[in-house]
């Protein structure tokens, strides 16, 4: 259902005025009797603050506006009476003291708690002014900057890119809707690339997560531009996306730098929680240092053969420490030669039995726990920082 809520206005109301709203005008007493014609929503509830009288069921009393426990009470009834799925008109002209404030937190918790939405946000010129016309201001994006603050957090947090690519895309699409020119062209791109980022992060896809960050970079600063023309104020915050430009490459020939951005990727899978995928990739880092280290022919560091013989080099190094039988590859002396091959032969053996352990999700007789888990994940991360 289409609400539109509002506040009932104070004693003493003007005569009838023009509201201008969104480029259309309408004759009424109120903003809200306004924009029951300009919009026709459903339903009208209208809040009357401090009113201690039981209401009509449309009049919604609001009795204590001046307390905390009074402010949660008013809290509970504007958010009583939205139902699930609403898409909400507000509008905030006699929101008095601190109620606009409240009704701002209510509108976040009914998205998350109801799954409304949130059409417009309006405030109309107080009746005091000596007008013919009043304006009615759309605070809509106000609400949109909040959406933004939370996406971007999401992102750099949480490795979650969906809502923060939505939010481009929706930015485009109603500059298409709109017919402005020239139109923002570089947010649904840019888009793709946040999901693609996040994706390749979260399934171990270096050469594609680096690929991703490097477009990101090249286009944040035209991207910046195209969404401030709607919201100016999401420059600095959008400036934060570019945290992820260390990453950005298009390069895959195996050497030093491509090597350095791998194992900081391992890292940055640690620190959002993605363990499981932090260990995978720690291990072929350690294959690929080992093809570099070991002589093999760096352009070949992505064929099979090549790796299945340093994987099998570096364990039958790891079990020969463990007086275990193994069968030495060509590969093998070229390894006891190194001057650190106790040392990475213990994390290889540190990182196989953690990738065992969470292959079988603790479904053997002695589980590890998450925290040691946890713990001996950042203690393999900290090993490859030791290697070079």
């Amino acid at each position: 259902m289409r609400r539109l809520l509002t506040f009932l206005p104070p004693p003493g109301e003007p005569e009838e005025r023009v509201w201008v709203c969104d480029d259309r005008a309408c004759s009424a007493l109120s903003v809200a009797g306004a924009l029951v014609v300009l919009l026709e929503p459903d339903e009208l509830v209208v809040f009357a603050p401090d009113d201690p009288g039981p209401g009509d069921g449309t009049v919604v009393p609001l009795p204590d506006c001046q307390s905390t426990a009074g402010l949660w009470g008013c809290f509970e009834r504007i958010c009583a009476a939205v139902e699930e799925g609403d898409a909400l008109i507000v509008d905030l002209t006699y929101a008095t003291g601190p109620l606009p404030f409240v009704v701002f937190l209510a509108l976040s918790y009914l998205r998350e708690l109801r799954g409304t939405t949130i059409e417009h946000v309006y405030y109309g010129a107080r009746p005091e002014r000596a007008a013919t016309e009043l304006p009615v201001h759309d605070l809509t994006p106000f609400v949109e900057v909040l959406d933004w603050v939370n996406a971007v957090g999401a992102f750099l947090r949480h490795m979650e890119g969906g809502d923060l690519a939505a939010l481009f895309a929706g930015v485009q699409d109603r500059a298409h809707r709109e017919g402005r020119e020239p139109g923002p062209r570089r947010l649904k791109p840019f888009a793709n690339n946040l999901v693609r980022f996040t994706s390749a992060v979260r399934l171990s896809r270096p050469t594609e997560a680096f690929l991703a960050a490097h477009l990101l970079h090249e286009r944040i600063g035209e991207v910046e531009q195209e969404v401030a023309a709607d919201l100016p104020a999401l420059r600095p915050i959008l400036g934060r996306l570019d945290r992820i430009a260390p990453f950005g490459t298009d390069e895959t020939a195996l050497g030093p730098s491509l090597l350095a951005r791998q194992r900081a990727l391992v890292r940055y899978q640690l620190e959002h929680g993605l363990v499981v995928q932090a260990v995978e990739l720690a291990r072929e880092w350690l294959i690929n240092l080992m093809v570099l280290r070991l002589g093999c022919p760096p352009e070949r560091w992505l064929a099979w053969e090549v790796r299945e013989q340093v994987g099998r080099t570096v364990t039958g190094a790891m079990l020969a420490r463990q007086h275990k039988p193994y069968e030495p590859t060509p590969l093998s002396d070229r390894f006891e030669a190194l001057p650190d091959a106790e040392g990475i032969a213990a994390v290889w053996q540190a990182i196989g039995e953690l990738r065992n352990d969470l292959a079988h999700c603790g479904m053997n007789e002695q589980p590890r726990s998450v925290r040691v888990i946890e713990r001996r994940a950042a203690a393999v991360g900290a090993a490859l920082d030791r290697l070079d």
